[in-house]
């Protein structure tokens, strides 16, 4: 026999009408009393009538999640981290999420205005930032609640985003570098199309200038090699690892001759030696934080747009090392 609204308020020792309320997520009932109705749903296995659900309230609890229009995402860490971090917070909210992606942004657009116009989801989280972007036209344009994983290039004013302090990231892998004594260091990368590129190259060479360090900026092709450079700066800890197999082909060790330093902490920084000094950008906390502000702006608690920072941590390992 199917669980009944009957069976989670006598479990949760509540009214029926509260659990009503509790799966409409009405702000009239308390967090404590949520999370224990929520918890007696979860022990009785109990399952909403999505359909009745949706007429009751006009919602889907749904939530799309719009990654990049390139072909490479799947073999970016970032994203699967940040897909675990949104889906179990939105179990937690009991909300599912459903996946928008593409190979153009054509395509990308065409599949979000299906998923909306038909009333699949109440909104979307979109994980990349970039300029002259349809979706975000589109998104922007039709009023749809969104939220953006990073710092759009243009209306920053208009859409509600998390993301790190990319600028203060670049300058802080230059403060270590300096501690460590090294005078020629280089910002290495595969792309400068990217928002989180030119706010982390720009504190790179920000701090750079202000210690009086030499900087460049290098580009990972088929032409990469170093000139005087005694210490790098990576964009990301998968691009690092080319970077280290391509400077040992060169007859180059990381730490010993080059110091490497970079973003991101994922599975592949400590997977391999030399182990990567690299910045963990908490992740778990941007997809968190995304859905709880999706969920803000679908239920209206929040009409201003705004950003919020997710804190980062320099982790230390083996690629960095003192210059003598």
């Amino acid at each position: 026999m199917a669980v009944t609204i009957k069976d989670v308020a006598k479990k949760a020792g509540v009214n029926a009408s509260t659990v009503s309320r509790v799966i409409k997520d009405s702000s009239e009932i308390s967090d404590k009393t949520k999370v224990k109705v929520r918890k007696a749903m979860h022990e009785l296995g109990y399952r909403r009538n999505a359909a009745a659900q949706i007429l009751a309230s006009g919602k889907t609890n749904t939530i799309g999640v719009v990654f990049p229009p390139v072909a490479d995402k799947a073999s970016q860490p970032f994203f699967m981290k940040i897909l675990t971090s949104i889906n179990e917070t939105a179990r937690d909210y009991d909300v599912s999420i459903a996946i928008a992606t593409g190979h153009s942004a054509k395509e990308l657009k065409k599949q979000i205005e299906l998923q909306y116009s038909e009333k699949r989801v109440d909104g979307f989280i979109v994980l990349y930032a970039g300029k002259n972007d349809e979706v975000r036209d589109y998104l922007l344009e039709n009023k749809v609640p969104f939220v953006l994983v990073g710092t759009p290039a243009e209306g920053k004013n208009e859409i509600t985003h998390v993301d790190n302090d990319n600028m203060l990231l670049g300058r802080e892998a230059v403060r270590h570098l300096a501690q460590l004594n090294h005078q020629n260091i280089s910002f290495v990368t595969d792309t400068k199309e990217t928002e989180v590129f030119e706010e982390r190259y720009q504190g790179f060479k920000d701090e750079s200038e202000k210690l009086g360090l030499n900087h460049d900026l290098l580009f990972m092709d088929a032409n990469f090699s170093l000139r005087n450079e005694t210490a790098l700066v990576v964009m990301d800890d998968v691009l690092s690892l080319k970077v280290v197999e391509r400077l040992r082909s060169q007859g180059l060790n990381v730490p010993e001759d080059v110091s490497l330093i970079t973003y991101n902490n994922s599975i592949f920084g400590a997977m391999i030696h030399p182990y990567l000094t690299t910045f963990d950008i908490h992740i778990e906390q941007l997809g968190a934080s995304a859905i709880k502000k999706i969920l803000d702006l679908r239920d209206r608690k929040e009409n201003l747009p705004e950003k919020s920072i997710i804190p980062f941590e320099l982790i230390i390992r083996e690629s960095t090392k003192a210059r003598i």
